[in-house]
């Protein structure tokens, strides 16, 4: 019986008591803190800091703070069993590492999302400005600006003003009388030229008859 009793109690003792081969009962300060089911996370504890080590750290804490440094404990003692070198400074290395990581993701991410703004806006910049401009067309049809004409000289706008109301028609002849005709009951261009008699035949003394048109 007494056998079974210590067989029992061994299997329900704390990871601390179990390590030292000791009779763990409820007056038992390392119990609630390394319980049975964590005696493999105990002895990985152990390795580093040692039983008494361990004691020492878990009596210096404050009541509140007890839990928290078991669990601390324990976290270096699974954290030294992976990474024998680094412990738990890799484990923190790797988590700065992986945060320095997405900072720079996440700001690759925001320098892209602000070119996909600026390009959205200067697409819609575009597209308005190609519907005012077909608009503009639209409304405008085919009402082009009258072509600018050169400044024409004083004078030959001063000539052009005399023959605002017709043309006149001068003769070289002493006898002939200024008339006023009509431009479209003529040809463009008319010059005539007439000959009658010679110097002895004339009586009159006017040898030449020559007409002339002239017109702007």
């Amino acid at each position: 019986m007494e056998n079974r009793d210590q067989v029992a109690a061994q299997n329900y003792a704390c990871a601390s008591c179990k390590h030292q081969r000791r009779k763990c009962d409820e007056t038992c300060e390392m119990a609630p803190y390394f319980p049975a089911s964590r005696y493999s996370e105990f002895q990985n504890a152990q390795k580093i800091f040692g039983v008494s080590n361990i004691q020492k750290i878990m009596a210096m804490a404050a009541p509140d703070q007890r839990q928290a440094a078991a669990e601390s404990i324990l976290t270096e003692g699974n954290a030294r069993k992976n990474d024998p070198v680094h412990g738990c400074l890799g484990i923190i290395r790797g988590l700065n590492a992986q945060i320095q990581g997405l900072e720079r993701e996440l700001h690759i991410m925001k320098q892209h999302l602000e070119l996909c703004k600026e390009k959205e806006e200067l697409d819609g910049k575009k597209n308005q400005s190609k519907e005012e401009d077909l608009q503009h067309d639209q409304s405008d049809g085919l009402n082009f600006p009258s072509p600018i004409l050169p400044d024409l000289p004083s004078h030959v706008t001063a000539e052009m003003r005399k023959y605002e109301q017709g043309y006149n028609y001068w003769s070289i002849l002493e006898d002939a009388e200024e008339e006023v005709f009509d431009i479209r009951l003529i040809e463009p261009v008319l010059f005539e030229s007439n000959l009658k008699g010679n110097a002895s035949s004339s009586g009159s003394g006017k040898s030449r008859l020559c007409k002339t048109l002239y017109f702007v």
